[in-house]
């Protein structure tokens, strides 16, 4: 005998968690099913920004902005990789979504402090008003459910954004209050991703909306070419009256994929290792499209640390930490810099440049350097600033012995870091301009102040290790505004929906803004489920072909 729901969600980041929320409140019944024994995916890894132009919250604050602000920063993101429907259905809807999910119960601050991405480059920009976290939340808020999330090992989830940035940066932990923090743990107060999924799984809990974990789903149930629900591994089928959502992430963690959509040598997923492409095969066996974006922007570098007792490693994202840091460089085998280290999206189009007489990447491998001055001082791979460096960390009283170590041209190594170790101690890096770009999280002391992410790799023991490509992928389903999945004919398959990672991100293209990723995940959440509804929540955005009768 078949279970039946109105809406079968299958993953529990925050698109499959939001999903079903809505959903909830629309009226409709709806089950989550996650593949993996803990909930909340990629999110829990993530930081939990959530960016949202014209917010209420920001205006409250007393920020000003204009829709015709947020929609020029857009366009710019976009770099022409956008579909406007979709670009136009996020910023329309995501100030609304937010209410909605507040009046649920979830919790959402401003974060303070923190522009956007492309301040001062873009039109259209803002210092602060566009970025918004979850508030903490209490493990114990969850009751049985309460260790039954991802928690990353690297990253800080105890502290909100804002506390970080106002206390010295992301790099800086041993400025935080050690007592504060300390409490926090003990009473397992949660912020970034773990917080936003927390506030969601809570929202769901108190609702007694059911949520299953270790669940693979084997195919979709497809009848006179409409999807009407989904079989499972151990042969359960559940029905689902009005749609089966996607919301499973990516497929970082899928090397073939990988290989196939990415072509970067020495990928690292960032993300569990669950997330593997399930919702694209789900969705591929149908004849849905998928879209690859262009010079994606979600690429970031990574250090790859190893696991513990038996553990699996995990990636810790050195754009956001290190890069940002004095007293650190990055270099290829030559042992050149290849672009400002503090400002990541300006060293991706770097990472992928092939080098035509070699016929392999000009910047790949590439090595993380830094001197016994950013070791004493800041953290490095989620440790705490002035631990020990782990052993698995090249190191060495000479360039030149840490270059032969890590496969570097030694003479290349030894000549940039002169270059570099006088300009950074002139506080002006005249080859990449690195500490220009407004947007960061961390704020280190610099030297004499002149530079906050500039200071000389000069003083030893010095140390190394190789980075590694890592972000979100590129490739995903193809949905409209609706999140209705498209046939590779061009038209939608009905009762099959798409939400975050597991769709291509068309609605910001080539463009990376922190907090995008989640805030438009909840926002087609939002709307998805007024459309299953049949509410009015997806007037005036639908556009394009009716659905296929048949498959």
């Amino acid at each position: 005998m078949s279970e039946i729901y109105d809406v079968v969600v299958l993953g529990s980041g925050i698109g499959g968690l939001s999903a079903s929320l809505a959903a909830h409140q629309f009226g409709l019944s709806s089950i989550v099913l996650e593949k993996a024994e803990a909930l909340g995916g990629g999110t829990c890894y993530s930081y939990g920004l959530i960016w949202v132009g014209s917010n209420h919250l920001a205006a409250k604050a007393g920020y000003t902005d204009s829709e015709e602000d947020v929609l020029a920063y857009m366009r710019f993101l976009c770099g022409g990789e956008g579909d406007d429907d979709r670009m136009q259905a996020f910023l329309d809807h995501a100030p609304e979504m937010l209410r909605f999910y507040e009046a649920a119960g979830v919790r959402f601050r401003l974060v303070e402090g923190l522009t956007d991405h492309y301040y001062g480059i873009a039109p259209g920009g803002r210092q602060e008003g566009r970025s918004l976290e979850a508030e903490l939340i209490a493990g114990t808020e969850l009751g049985s459910f309460q260790h039954k999330l991802v928690l990353p090992p690297t990253t800080p989830w105890h502290v909100t954004a804002e506390e970080q940035i106002r206390w010295g940066g992301m790099n800086r932990e041993s400025e935080w209050d050690a007592d504060l923090m300390a409490e926090r743990r003990r009473l397992d107060m949660r912020g970034m991703g773990v917080g936003l999924v927390s506030q969601f799984l809570k929202a769901l809990l108190d609702r007694l909306i059911p949520i299953e974990t270790d669940v693979t789903t084997e195919r979709l149930l497809v009848e006179d070419g409409t999807v009407t629900g989904v079989v499972l591994a151990d042969g359960r089928r559940l029905l689902a009256r009005k749609g089966v959502i996607l919301a499973t992430g990516g497929y970082e963690a899928n090397p073939e994929m990988v290989a196939n959509f990415e072509r970067l040598p020495g990928w690292r997923s960032q993300f569990p290792p669950g997330v593997t492409g399930d919702g694209l095969v789900l969705g591929a066996e149908l004849g849905a499209a998928v879209r690859v974006i262009q010079n994606n922007m979600q690429l970031f570098l990574g250090i790859e640390v190893p696991g513990e007792n038996n553990q699996p490693s995990s990636i810790h994202l050195a754009g956001i930490i290190e890069l940002c840091s004095p007293h650190t460089v990055v270099v290829n085998r030559d042992g050149s810099r290849f672009a400002d280290e503090s400002y990541f999206q300006g060293m991706v189009q770097a990472l992928r440049s092939f080098d035509i007489a070699r016929h392999d990447y000009a910047n790949l491998p590439c090595y993380l350097i830094f001197d016994r001055r950013y070791a004493e001082a800041y953290s490095f791979a989620g440790l705490p600033s002035g631990a020990p460096m782990p052993s698995w960390i090249a190191r060495s009283d000479t360039l030149s012995g840490l270059a032969d170590q890590l496969g570097i041209d030694s003479v290349g190594l030894s000549a940039t870091l002169e270059r570099f170790n006088v300009m950074a101690e002139g506080g002006v890096d005249e080859d990449f301009g690195r500490g220009k770009a407004h947007w960061k999280l961390v704020r280190g002391a610099g030297d004499a102040g002149r530079n906050p992410n500039l200071g000389p790799v000069s003083e030893p023991p010095f140390y190394g290790l190789e980075l590694h490509p890592t972000g979100a992928g590129a490739a995903g389903l193809l949905t409209d505004t609706l999140s209705r999945v498209m046939h590779l004919r061009g038209q939608p398959i009905p009762g099959l929906y798409a939400i975050g990672n597991a769709a291509a991100h068309t609605e910001y293209g080539t463009g990376y803004q922190a907090g995008l990723s989640l805030a438009s995940a909840m926002t087609f959440s939002y709307l998805t489920a007024g459309h299953l509804a049949g509410t009015n929540a997806e007037q005036g955005i639908v556009r394009g072909k009716p659905p296929l009768t048949r498959l």
